[in-house]
């Protein structure tokens, strides 16, 4: 048995996987709200203690950058060493790797049916083509897949963190309002939960558009995020339809601008939890004009495909294929 973890800000996910049948399957997935424990070796030493399982092997993806077998977990004040893990958990071979890197290891394993297609470029597949993966919840992560010498690598990024880029006025007008929260303002200010929240928000107090009183009542009971990016895709209420519509054009500006600086032309494919859950929006063509949208370098865009991956556990799965070769 493997363990694998992906530890994210709001939620942390444990699993077992065992090879069977030539593939890797999941036994005994757990949810833990992260913010409920003091660090990541209590939540695995709670799972390992209900489970019994005999574990030697462990990987877990965390949000943010690993150096040295340690990392300082992005949205968590958790600081996680791999030897630390090993010691308090009695497992022989721990390995941390951010939480993109595990999700893009799965890109080779996924099977159609867990992707979306967004968009069919119909060129033929290439196994050594670049491919990149754009992931918003509840932070906003990227990292990009290559094959050398017949063998899958993954190359992690903060890509996530570089400088918001607008593309049209209102989002010029958004920046603007965001440099008045923030003393920089990267793409995971825009492109996550709480970004979604940030567009909305600038919208309410710039006067762009106003709040229902209904709608004011949802948010104060209910997940901001998930009120905004439902109604929004519901077309329920104006603000929420024009908050998501920025949010996914800017992340189909992102998705176009990782086919430029990558040469990504194997596929960029969109994870984290938030793209699984607005998939009726992606598909309207607004992230696609977006996309798209990169002047002379347009027609490298359209030799590449876009995806959804539907299946929020594939940083479980990529973690089980990390594990197998320690």
């Amino acid at each position: 048995m493997i363990l694998v973890g992906d530890v994210g800000g709001t939620k942390t996910r444990l699993a077992l996987y065992k090879r069977q049948g030539g593939r890797m399957q999941r036994h005994d997935k757990a949810d833990f709200a992260s913010a409920k424990y003091s660090g990541l070796e209590e939540i695995v030493s709670a799972y390992l203690q209900k489970h019994q399982a005999s574990v030697k092997k462990a990987c877990l993806g965390i949000p943010g950058p690993v150096i040295n077998g340690e990392a300082k977990a992005t949205n968590l004040p958790w600081f996680i060493s791999e030897k630390t893990l090993a010691q308090r958990t009695s497992i022989k071979k721990v390995k941390l790797v951010n939480d993109l890197v595990a999700v893009t290891t799965a890109i080779p394993h996924l099977s159609p049916a867990e992707l979306t297609i967004l968009y069919d470029s119909k060129q033929a597949k290439n196994s050594d083509s670049n491919c990149a993966v754009l992931a918003p919840g509840t932070g906003l992560g990227e990292a990009f897949l290559y094959c050398h010498a017949g063998e899958y690598h993954v190359h992690a990024s903060e890509g996530g963190h570089v400088d918001f880029a607008p593309n049209s006025a209102i989002e010029i007008e958004l920046l603007r309002y965001l440099q008045t929260k923030y003393e920089r303002v990267s793409y995971e200010r825009v492109l996550c939960g709480p970004g979604l929240v940030n567009i909305y928000e600038f919208l309410k107090q710039s006067g762009q558009a106003t709040e229902p009183p209904e709608l004011r009542e949802r948010l104060q009971k209910e997940d901001d995020a998930a009120v905004i990016a439902n109604a929004g895709q519901n077309g329920e209420f104006a603000i929420c339809v024009q908050a998501l519509d920025i949010f996914v054009s800017i992340l189909g500006a992102q998705a176009g601008n990782l086919v430029l600086t990558m040469l990504t032309t194997g596929g960029v494919y969109l994870g984290g939890g938030i793209p699984p859950k607005i998939s009726k929006k992606l598909t309207d063509g607004t992230i696609l004009k977006s996309y798209f949208n990169k002047g002379r370098l347009r027609p490298l865009v359209e030799k590449t495909s876009l995806y959804i991956i539907k299946d929020d556990h594939a940083a479980l799965l990529g973690a089980a294929h990390i594990a197998a070769r320690l």
